[in-house]
């Protein structure tokens, strides 16, 4: 799916996006409304950062999913 449609759809769950192609591990972004503008989590939910920079291929892939 597109960035978009994962965005609301985790968003409506409370859940992450990760892009298809970042798998076996992926990173898992968390979209928010606040200044951090979006959490991420690394595979191993160890690591927590903020300010994630899609690029442009990210930005108009449509192998997005919804994480739990």
């Amino acid at each position: 799916m597109k960035i978009d449609e994962a965005i609301i759809l985790a968003k409506q769950k409370g859940l992450g996006i990760a892009r298809k192609s970042w798998m076996p591990k992926p990173i898992t972004i968390i979209p928010t409304n606040t200044s951090n503008c979006c959490l991420i989590i690394s595979s191993n939910r160890e690591k927590i950062t903020s300010r994630w920079e899609p690029s442009a291929s990210d930005l108009i892939a449509n192998d997005w999913k919804v994480l739990g």
